[in-house]
C-alpha cells in the first residue's frame, strides 16, 4: 500500500480541480503568446512612427 512514505507519492491538491493539467499542447500556447506580444509591440511602433511622420 502506497503512503506518505513512498518517494513518489502525490497528494491530492483539493484548488486543481478535476482537470488536474491541461492536456493541450505547449507549442500552441507559446504560439499564440508570440504572435499576441509581437503584435502588440508592433502595432506600438506602427503608432510611434505615426506620429513621428505627424509631428513633422
Amino acid at each position: 500500500m502506497a503512503g506518505h512514505n513512498d518517494p513518489n507519492y502525490v497528494a491530492e491538491n483539493p484548488f486543481e480541480g478535476r482537470g488536474r493539467a491541461s492536456q493541450r499542447n505547449d507549442a500552441i500556447d507559446g504560439g499564440v503568446g508570440f504572435v499576441v506580444s509581437f503584435g502588440f509591440f508592433a502595432t506600438m511602433f506602427i503608432i510611434a512612427m505615426i506620429v513621428e511622420v505627424a509631428t513633422r
